[in-house]
């Protein structure tokens, strides 16, 4: 089996413990998760009782010192811990005997929360994570509302604007005067399209969001299918060595509206990015490479790209195509052979002969273009 670049080694490995959880972070949107009104105690000695915080929201985020991915969001969670309405509680699980060691990598790690607490090990039945949900593996989040129920559950990394895109949701569900927000920072879209692009560029992000604005409260197959639509029909078809003046360029979605042409993987990473700013989650989508059914080409030859999505795991997904107007299921695009999937997640094999079709090596281009996109306000 070819083996992966480097870079998409820590995907794969995520992608697998996503694929693993089933969707991966999960939103329990309306009723809510009766949850158990916890009471932890914090390194300091002190009482720590969700029923202090009403009114606020509350974030229990479980980790452990040797892991990772953990330190990595210590600045998303202290960000959150500065509003007034929101608190951080950080749960230290399978740190060894010693509850010191806890103290010491919360000072050494810059952890500006709440509370801080130790919690044993998932082994023991008094274990503080038995009082709020299943810790898989780390990290992991859940959200309380300001009611105190469990409304959504985070495995792995936090990711702010989603986090309060997701605030804004419910606020509006409950009838709070905001609508809600974009699970991006369009500003930064408009900035780099103007800088970039002059009047043309400001042109295309004004279309752009105003896409934004009409969908955002959409219900999702509108999403999808207005999305597709805009890019569709804005977006000239053309190939990258005469847009970009050499033989492969993954664009990002400011590239895509300010240069106004661009192939499919670049209409599929500007569907993409823009799914994920009305709110759509990342775990819902997948770019897949796909070759027309019966194809007798060499391996590595031109392919083709198209965005998937999953209304729930399992099931048959809607295709978006550059090179089709309506939106239809897998099961009615017999034209298409999926090769790999691929999303800001993970990596997925769809076909036995994905090892050798060769795309897996170019996904290095999608860490940079992820890189660039984020730049741009995406997340």
């Amino acid at each position: 089996m070819t083996s992966l670049p480097p870079l998409l080694r820590p995907l794969l490995i995520l992608g697998l413990l996503i694929a693993a959880l089933g969707y991966g972070a999960r939103w329990v949107q309306g009723e809510g998760a009766k949850a158990v009104s916890f009471v932890f105690t914090d390194i300091d000695g002190r009482s720590v009782r969700l029923a202090d915080y009403q009114g606020k929201w509350v974030l229990v985020s479980f980790w452990a010192p040797w892991c990772p991915l953990c330190k990595i969001q210590v600045p998303s969670l202290n960000k959150l811990n500065q509003r007034p309405d929101f608190r951080v509680i950080g749960v230290a699980l399978e740190y060894g005997a010693d509850e010191a060691a806890i103290r010491d990598a919360v000072n050494l790690n810059n952890l500006h929360y709440e509370a801080n607490v130790a919690g044993g090990t998932r082994k023991e039945p008094n274990s503080a994570f038995r009082q709020v949900g299943p810790v898989d593996f780390f990290p992991t989040s859940y959200l309380y509302d300001p009611s105190g129920e469990i409304v959504m559950f985070i495995p792995g990394q936090i990711r702010v604007p989603r986090v309060l895109a997701f605030m804004e949701s419910w606020m509006a569900e409950k009838g709070g005067a905001r609508q809600p927000a974009f699970a991006a920072r369009p500003e930064k879209l408009a900035a780099f399209l103007r800088q970039n692009y002059g009047e043309r560029g400001a042109q295309a992000y004004a279309e752009w969001r105003k896409l934004l604005d009409a969908n955002v409260a959409a219900h999702p197959t509108q999403k999808l299918a207005r999305v597709n639509d805009f890019f569709n029909r804005r977006i000239q078809q053309g190939e990258d060595q005469a847009i970009w003046g050499r033989a492969d360029h993954w664009a990002t979605p400011g590239e895509l509206l300010g240069a106004g042409r661009g192939d499919s993987e670049d209409f599929v990473i500007a569907k993409y990015f823009t799914l994920l700013a009305l709110n759509i989650r990342p775990e819902q989508l997948r770019l897949v490479y796909v070759k027309p059914r019966g194809d007798g080409r060499a391996a590595g030859g031109p392919v083709h790209m198209v965005l998937a999505y999953y209304d729930s795991p399992g099931v048959d997904p809607l295709i978006l195509d550059n090179r089709r107007q309506e939106l239809l299921s897998a099961a009615k695009r017999p034209d298409l052979q999926p090769v790999f999937s691929f999303n800001s997640l993970g990596v997925w094999e769809e076909t036995a002969s994905a090892a050798s079709a060769g795309d897996p090596k170019r996904l290095a281009a999608w860490e940079d273009t992820l890189r660039r996109a984020r730049s741009e306000g995406f997340e």
